[in-house]
C-alpha cells in the first residue's frame, strides 16, 4: 500500500506546530515552577536580621521562612486586602508561626507616609528579626523601606540607596515617584525614630 507523497508544506506545518506546543508546554512548565522554587528579587540586607523580595508563593514562603528563621513578614501591600491571595499569604504565614504585618501602600510606593516608619520600626526590632520585607515586585515599596534603613539606620548616603533600588529592579523611568516618595518619608521617619 502506497502512502501519500512527501508534502513540504504540510511537513514544515506539522513541525511548527509541534515546535509551538512544546515551547507552550516549557513556557507554562517554567512559569508555574520558577515562583516555587526560587522568591522573586530574593536579596538580603542585613544577614541574619532583615531580608527582602517581591510577592512570595506559599512555596517560596515556606522556603524563605525555614532557610532564613524568619520571625517576621513586613506586607507593604503585595496582595489587595481580602482578596484569595492575601487570605492564603496569611493562612501561610500562621501555618510557619511567623508574624505578618500588612500595610496598604501603593505600587508606586505612594501612600500614608508613617506606615513606612511602623515598618522600619518593625525591622529594626530585634526581637522581630530576622524580617522579610516585601511589596508585589520587591522594587518600589520594598526599595522605599529599605532606603529609608539604608540612610537612616546604617547611615548610606541618598545616592548609593537608590542605585541599590535600581539594581534591584527600580527604574526612575517606569516610577519617576519612587525618590520624591523617599524624600518625603525620610523627615516622617527620622521623627517617629526620634520619639522612640
Amino acid at each position: 500500500m502506497a502512502g501519500e507523497p512527501f508534502n513540504p508544506i504540510r511537513f514544515a506545518r506539522n513541525a511548527v506546530l509541534i515546535a509551538s506546543g512544546c515551547g507552550l508546554v516549557a513556557w507554562i512548565v517554567v512559569a508555574s515552577a520558577i515562583p516555587n522554587l526560587s522568591p522573586k528579587r530574593f536579596h538580603t540586607v542585613v544577614e541574619g536580621e532583615l531580608y527582602r523580595s517581591g510577592k512570595l508563593t506559599p512555596a517560596a514562603f515556606k522556603t524563605v521562612v525555614r532557610e532564613h528563621d524568619i520571625k517576621t513578614i513586613v506586607d507593604l501591600g503585595a496582595w489587595p486586602d481580602g482578596s484569595v491571595e492575601d487570605t492564603r499569604a496569611a493562612r501561610t504565614a500562621e501555618a510557619l508561626g511567623v508574624d505578618r504585618v500588612e500595610f496598604d501602600l501603593h505600587g508606586d510606593a505612594t501612600g500614608e507616609l508613617d506606615e513606612y516608619a511602623q515598618a522600619l520600626a518593625i525591622m529594626i526590632d530585634p526581637a522581630r528579626q530576622p524580617v522579610l520585607i516585601h511589596c508585589g515586585a520587591g522594587t518600589e515599596r520594598t526599595g522605599c523601606a529599605v532606603m529609608l534603613y539604608r540612610t537612616l539606620i546604617e547611615g548610606a548616603d541618598v545616592e548609593s540607596a537608590y542605585a541599590e533600588a535600581e539594581s534591584i529592579g527600580h527604574s526612575g523611568d517606569r516610577n519617576p515617584k519612587l525618590r520624591g516618595v523617599y524624600d518625603a518619608a525620610r523627615p516622617v521617619v527620622e521623627a517617629a525614630l526620634q520619639q522612640q
